[in-house]
């Protein structure tokens, strides 16, 4: 196993919450050539486990604004797009720990991620409902 494939692997653990280090990212069917864009796992890893998908643009945002989500906060988000869903909504602001979540509760995709900084003097449109989690 490669260094890259080992703390990637240490990564979704601590992301999932997981403590049985047997389980891993199965690379071996990839070339040398081929690398697992840590995005790319961690979008499957929240949508098996909780439901909620991740635009790309949303995965960017995560990254370049350095929010990390444990299970718990996917779960807490999962709650509130449950909640916005059960009253009719369609596209919702979720506010959850200082950070802001467009999401679009019909598909079930968190659209983009704000943090503190960047909701300050913001304005939100085309949204119908805002869950605070």
């Amino acid at each position: 196993m490669k260094v890259y494939e080992l703390s990637l692997n240490r990564k979704l653990q601590e992301v999932a919450g997981l403590k049985d280090h047997k389980r891993h990212v199965d690379t071996s069917r990839l070339s040398a050539d081929k690398k697992v864009a840590f995005t790319d796992v961690l979008r499957e890893k929240i949508k098996t486990e909780s439901g909620l998908k991740f635009s790309a643009h949303a995965l960017r945002r995560l990254e370049e604004r350095n929010v990390d989500l444990g299970p718990a906060q996917v779960e807490r988000l999962r709650e509130g797009v449950l909640k916005a869903e059960e009253k009719g909504a369609k596209s919702s602001l979720i506010l959850m720990d200082n950070q802001a979540f467009i999401v679009s509760v019909k598909n079930k995709v968190v659209v983009t991620v704000l943090n503190e900084e960047r909701t300050k003097g913001n304005v939100f449109t085309n949204i119908d409902s805002v869950a605070i989690v």
